[in-house]
Formats: structure tokens, C-alpha cells, sequence
């Protein structure tokens, strides 16, 4: 055979092995965290909680008039459904909460969705969070939207300087989180909004916000996941009755 025909063999077969190697680290890299089984169960309507599809993901709708709206944009690489037991919680509670769908898993793809949510019901105060990068979107999306008249972050802290801003703010994080590092929200404590609520719940890791399983880097929770979820819940509504309906 001639030489070089077979340089170019073995090039272009080195070629298509690297390019198979990119693909498979991508998708696995990229490979999301799927919502269990008693999320998905989150999601069936009852006669407290109406759960509906939505465009732009699924809402919760509690019977009777809503309080206020909460649109809660998810952690990276967590399948949104996972949320659906501590937003349910929070819907039964009087809240529209609106659980946004977003590419590839990722919010930052799709920093502006929380308006579609918020323009079905124009007539009540928003609010906006999410969980780990999610809520660091939601932060970014608080600073440019005045619609969103209250802050939640769950696990999560600001990417930009909001420290000049007057917006109630959650800063809600778990004792046992091993995927935020102590020096990083040490840097950006100065970061948050100047009347920002900020805590810590016992025995809570940093997936125990949602319902998806052990997430890597994490610490495990000390707490059961049902425990951790009503925690969450009571300490958002608690907030969420302060900040959009008052005394």
C-alpha cells in the first residue's frame, strides 16, 4: 500500500477517534441529573394544587386567589421536574409559582424566561428565584427587571454587585453543601442586596433542595429529604408573605 495512503488512513482514523472522544466527554458532561420518582408525582393536579404545562414549563396554581407569584428558574444540569415537591409545597401556601424550563438544563441559556410566566398573571407581585446556578440567574434577572419585586436564592449567590439594591432577597443555604465553597460565598457575601435575609438550615446538602439524587462533590444530608423540603418551603413562604404581601 502506498505510504501514503496509509498516513492518511491512520490520520483521518485518529481524526474520527478524537472527534468520538469530544462527543461522548460532551454528553456526558452535559448529561442532566433526572428528577425522582416523588417529583414526578409533585407534578399530578389535586384539589389543593392545579398543575398545568405550560410553554414556558409547568405552573402550580393554588385554589383560590393567589397571594403572589414565585418564577423559580432550576439548578445547572437539574431536569426542572425535581423542584416539584418544594414548589408544590409553596403553591399550597397561596403562591402561583411557575417552574421555567430551560435548554440544555442550563439558565443562563435563557436568562429572560421568567417573563413569559409573569406576564400570564400581570395582576399579582412576582417574585423570582432558583437553586444554585438558577438562582444566580434569577439574581441577574431581579437586577434588570423591576416586575420582580422579591429575591430567592436558594444555594446560590450573585454573579453581579447587587448591593445597591433595596430588593427583599432569600438567601437560603444548607449546612451540609459541598458544591459551594466556603471561600466563594465568603467573597460574594458584599454582593447581595443590602436587606437580604440569609439561612442556614441544619443537616440540608446542596441537592436536598430538590428531588434528583446525590450530586457530585456533594456532601450527604443529615436530615430526611421530606424534612429538608419543608423546611425549605416554610422558610420561602415565610419570606414571600413578608416581601409581596406585607403585614
Amino acid at each position: 500500500m502506498n505510504k501514503y495512503r496509509v498516513f492518511w488512513l491512520v490520520f483521518l482514523g485518529g481524526l474520527l477517534l478524537f472527534a468520538a472522544a469530544i462527543v461522548w466527554y460532551t454528553r456526558r458532561a452535559l448529561a442532566p441529573y433526572p428528577p425522582a420518582q416523588v417529583a414526578l408525582e409533585a407534578l399530578v393536579s389535586d384539589n389543593q394544587v392545579l398543575v398545568q404545562d405550560r410553554p414556558y414549563g409547568w405552573v402550580f396554581i393554588p385554589q383560590g386567589a393567589a397571594k403572589g407569584g414565585l418564577a423559580f428558574y432550576p439548578g445547572g444540569l437539574v431536569e426542572p421536574q425535581a423542584y416539584a415537591p418544594v414548589l408544590r409545597r409553596i403553591a399550597a401556601n397561596g403562591y402561583r409559582v411557575a417552574l421555567l424550563r430551560v435548554r440544555f438544563n442550563l439558565a443562563v441559556t435563557e436568562q429572560g424566561k421568567a417573563r413569559q410566566a409573569m406576564a400570564e398573571a400581570p395582576q399579582l407581585p412576582w417574585a423570582v428565584g432558583g437553586h444554585s446556578l438558577g438562582g444566580v440567574v434569577a439574581s441577574n434577572f431581579a437586577q434588570s427587571n423591576p416586575g420582580a419585586q422579591a429575591l430567592v436564592m436558594w444555594a446560590a449567590y450573585p454573579q453581579n454587585d447587587l448591593s445597591d439594591k433595596a430588593t427583599p432577597t432569600l438567601a437560603l443555604f444548607g449546612e451540609r453543601d459541598g458544591v459551594i465553597r466556603k471561600e466563594q460565598l465568603e467573597a460574594s457575601l458584599s454582593k447581595f442586596p443590602k436587606n437580604t435575609q440569609t439561612e442556614t438550615i441544619p443537616g440540608l446538602n446542596h441537592a436536598g433542595f430538590g428531588a434528583y439524587g446525590p450530586q457530585r462533590g456533594d456532601q450527604p444530608a443529615t436530615i430526611p429529604a421530606e424534612e429538608g423540603w419543608n423546611r425549605v418551603a416554610r422558610s420561602t413562604v415565610d419570606f414571600l408573605n413578608r416581601s409581596l404581601v406585607g403585614p
